[in-house]
């Protein structure tokens, strides 16, 4: 898949971070995730956004080299961090909130997932059916799945 950067769509080197556990997580974490899961040093500080209203925190990773940004979005669109699922994605306007009368027509609620199925998992069964920009399988705060999610 490739990533190019619009003015409506992705731009060319952040990525955003989900579901980022919030017992004892850094930024060195991220950043040891990032190399251990995809090869890739950061050159910057991970940044993390702790809510303390949402049950998890989220996170911007800027990587400057586009071939590591290449690696780093495929390898890590999910990964885990002390054994907890976390999502990562290109950062794209199209699928940010204020948006959602873009995102209707597209967006996919799947209900019934099995608890222990994987993000990625779940993306390779809708991969017959075409891309899929964004997938989010709703956690629990003990990032358990609830069974259900968006495509």
């Amino acid at each position: 898949m490739s990533y190019s950067s619009s003015q409506d769509g992705p731009t060319s080197n952040l990525i955003y971070l989900y579901d980022l556990p919030k017992d004892e997580i850094s930024s060195t974490k991220i950043a040891m995730a990032f190399k251990d899961q995809a090869g890739v040093v950061l050159d910057s500080r991970p940044q993390i956004r702790k809510d303390i209203t949402k049950p998890f925190y989220s996170g911007i990773v800027s990587i400057k080299d586009p071939v590591q940004f290449q690696v780093a979005c495929q390898k890590m669109r999910y990964f885990e961090i002390d054994g907890k699922a976390c999502r990562a994605l290109q950062f794209d306007r199209n699928l940010h909130g204020p948006n959602k009368e873009k995102l209707l027509p597209t967006n996919v609620f799947v209900r019934n997932i099995p608890k222990e199925m994987k993000h990625f998992e779940l993306e390779e069964k809708f991969l017959n059916f075409g891309i899929v920009k964004s997938l989010k399988v709703s956690l629990n705060s003990d990032h358990t799945s609830r069974g259900y999610g968006f495509i």
